[in-house]
């Protein structure tokens, strides 16, 4: 028995190249882009579960659904660490950029004379 396109082949094929699509969006920062790739992806795996309900719990028995299903999980995995990633990075962001004006708003240390130095902000940056 061999059905080498099988849904499930077919499906898990189509959810792989949206989360190597996805992936590669996030590794290159679109963030823009990133909404359509996650929209893509959503569509595939929703195709993906349709595909798997027929095997009701059991593994599947071809070669080529087994294949399928491992580059599958690989791609997910890295697609799942990617993701992380580019979240952690836009986490930080408005930290980073609180630091980096309040780096540029300072002016730092100075003394006319070099007696008397002290310490001046020229501007002020609250949460709002």
């Amino acid at each position: 028995m061999s059905r080498p396109n099988s849904m499930l082949v077919q499906a898990a094929r189509r959810l792989l190249a949206t989360l190597q699509r996805e992936t590669a969006v996030a590794r290159l920062g679109a963030v823009a882009d990133l909404a359509a790739a996650a929209a893509a992806k959503r569509a595939a795996f929703a195709d993906f579960t349709a595909a798997t309900e027929s095997y009701q719990g059991q593994p599947p028995s071809l070669a080529a659904e087994r294949e399928a299903l491992r580059q599958l999980l690989a791609a997910a995995d890295e697609n799942a660490l990617v993701l992380t990633a580019v979240r952690q990075a836009v986490e930080e962001l408005p930290r980073r950029l609180r630091a980096a004006v309040i780096a540029a708003v300072d002016p730092g240390t100075y003394s006319l004379q070099g007696s008397g130095v002290r310490h001046v902000l020229a501007a002020r940056i609250n949460a709002s």
